[in-house]
């Protein structure tokens, strides 16, 4: 199977992180709500990344998501990034380190491929 994905066509899943400015400035918002530890539990760079690619997040109160889960989770990271690369999405940013929520990302490819996940 070959890539027909080059650099400029590949999805790079680290432009969707926050910059350190935009990760201060919700920093200083959440300080500043009614609720600061909650407003920081839920600031979380995994969504901020699968919504910047699928604009949702993977559902793992569905049985058949749950599965691709699994199925992620027993693979070799190695595959992992090699079969979301062969997808179109680069998993790594600037410091070779995987995004993070790097396997919700493959297994929202998973559910594309396999027709349980459809998006508009």
């Amino acid at each position: 199977m070959s890539n027909k994905y080059t650099e400029e066509n590949l999805i790079r899943a680290a432009s969707y992180l926050p910059s350190e400015a935009e990760k201060q400035a919700l920093q200083n918002d959440a300080a500043k709500s009614a609720d600061p530890l909650s407003a920081l539990l839920y600031a979380d760079d995994r969504e901020t990344v699968l919504y910047g690619i699928f604009g949702d997040v993977p559902d793992y109160s569905n049985p058949d998501m749950e599965a691709l889960w699994d199925e992620v989770l027993d693979e070799d990271p190695e595959d992992v990034y090699e079969y979301c690369f062969r997808k179109g999405v680069d998993l790594f940013q600037d410091d070779g380190k995987p995004v993070p929520g790097w396997r919700d990302v493959a297994v929202m490819l998973k559910a594309i491929d396999k027709g349980i996940l459809e998006l508009a």
